[in-house]
């Protein structure tokens, strides 16, 4: 018998993905501006993670492209996931950006700032899981919000 609707759909588990995977950023970030020795080597672990990062974006667009019904609006889903994608990719551009202008003693204050950066990261982590059971994914996206007015 042919399904039109899939059997499993794992849009919800590519976004839990996508998100540890920025927080797992967020965190190198944090420690590479706390202590930047290695720069190059840290900077190399971030560009890992922000590749893991766009496979794991692509993943959910190609499975949004495979899929006749989603869990909700395409639009949405697609907005989510670069989104998501764009914050790392913001976060692997100020390591790299590190290296390329040989900053060896960033500010204080670039280490609170990638602090909060986690902070943010991790109630997105908690929201995106919320997505599946309906959760009360507001109250995550109202603390990041607080917290990017902390910023």
């Amino acid at each position: 018998m042919i399904r039109l609707i899939p059997r499993e759909i794992k849009f919800f588990e590519l976004f839990a993905e996508l998100s540890s995977n920025l927080t797992e950023g967020a965190k190198l970030l944090r420690s590479i501006l706390e202590d930047p020795r290695d720069l190059r080597i840290r900077t190399e672990q971030m560009q890992a993670i922000e590749h893991k990062g766009d496979k794991s974006t692509h993943a959910i667009i190609a499975k949004l492209n495979q899929t006749f019904i989603t869990p909700f609006d395409r639009e949405d889903i697609h907005r989510l996931a670069s989104s998501l994608d764009d914050v790392l990719d913001f976060m692997n551009a100020a390591t790299v950006r590190l290296v390329m202008y040989k900053i060896m003693e960033p500010p204080p204050v670039s280490a609170e700032l990638a602090g909060l950066i986690v902070l943010q990261t991790e109630e997105l982590a908690q929201g995106v899981s919320l997505l599946e059971k309906n959760g009360q994914v507001l109250k995550h996206c109202d603390e990041v919000n607080r917290l990017e007015d902390v910023c």
